[in-house]
């Protein structure tokens, strides 16, 4: 029988007890990831994390955090705050979602192509700041793992799999 230790807005962590061991579970509300694809590159943003202190190069992102709302929704949504655009095409080409691991994850990753800024920026509800964002190409990607700009976390991973096999 799982416990539950803490339940915060993003977290849960539950303990549960299997022959005789304690096992500690951490899981995630849902979140989305968004690529924006243009001519074999990817849309980055540059974001002021107010909570790291510092900023960093990232896939457009977000909680899905909004009852009676879907995925795709909370996707488009990240998509017209953080960098005023929208899209004609959507595809979720990824679930990444776990239920039995120690940290669960549930991220759906989407895809868009036919990308044009909003006639009107909407005002983002997000503590973070965009700073800057640009395409980006694969070799860049990785120049900028290399130099420390992007981390190689899983969204990152992700985005250079579907970039390295859009190429192929």
């Amino acid at each position: 029988m799982k416990k539950t230790m803490y339940q915060g807005k993003y977290i849960k962590i539950t303990e549960e007890e299997i022959h005789g061991h304690t096992y500690e579970r951490t899981s995630l509300l849902p979140n989305v990831h968004v690529l924006p694809i243009r001519d074999n590159k990817i849309l980055l943003m540059n974001e002021y994390r107010t909570h790291e202190k510092s900023s960093r190069w990232k896939l457009i992102s977000g909680w899905c955090d909004k009852e009676n709302k879907k995925p795709l929704d909370h996707a488009q949504e990240e998509l017209a705050e953080e960098v005023g655009m929208q899209a004609e095409y959507w595809e979720e080409f990824f679930d990444g979602s776990s239920e039995n691991a120690t940290v669960n994850y549930n991220t759906h990753y989407f895809v868009c192509k036919n990308i044009s800024e909003l006639p009107e920026k909407i005002e983002s509800p997000d503590s973070g700041e965009v700073l800057d964002y640009d395409w980006f190409r694969l070799d860049q990607i990785f120049d900028m793992i290399n130099q420390g700009k992007i981390w190689p976390g899983a969204s990152t991973m992700v985005a250079v799999w579907y970039l390295y096999n859009a190429q192929r």
